[in-house]
């Protein structure tokens, strides 16, 4: 299956809300044109956001989030970590190595931006993402309490 990944920007941000309505609601919606927010192109202009998704046709298939964190401290030498917040690929899409490919984006830019390694989580309760992870390379380091306020 052809695919290519890009960069969300403004640009291409109504394509990317249009796979994230697929996400929530089950469904596909047509194409829209969204007027994007101010508060949204602040955010898409963040330089320590990375956003990159899966073009398959017309359309967005699955994306990653990434955010650099920078570290001080001299085990770090200046050079901090890339998080992956979040990784997604459409169910009906999964098994094409889409979710790989997407990795293989936050490694290029970890080494781009020269940072230290890349961290994420992933829920206990998802042996699936977990063994994509191993087969990625990742390794648990111990174990965490995800926590939000």
């Amino acid at each position: 299956m052809n695919y290519i990944i890009e960069k969300i920007d403004v640009n291409n941000y109504s394509l990317f809300d249009d796979m994230v309505f697929w996400r929530e609601h089950g469904n596909e919606r047509e194409p829209s044109q969204i007027v994007i927010s101010e508060q949204m192109k602040n955010e898409l202009s963040n330089p320590d956001l990375y956003v990159y998704a899966v073009k398959v046709d017309s359309r967005y298939v699955g994306w990653i989030s990434c955010v650099y964190i920078a570290k001080i401290g001299s085990r770090w030498n200046g050079h901090g970590h890339i998080y992956v917040d979040e990784l997604w690929v459409e169910p009906s899409f999964r098994g094409n190595g889409f979710a790989k490919a997407l990795l293989k984006k936050a490694d290029e830019l970890k080494d781009e931006l020269n940072a230290t390694g890349i961290r994420l989580y992933v829920n206990v309760n998802n042996p699936i993402a977990q063994k994509l992870y191993e087969a990625c390379g990742y390794v648990e380091d111990g174990r965490a309490i995800f926590m939000e306020k």
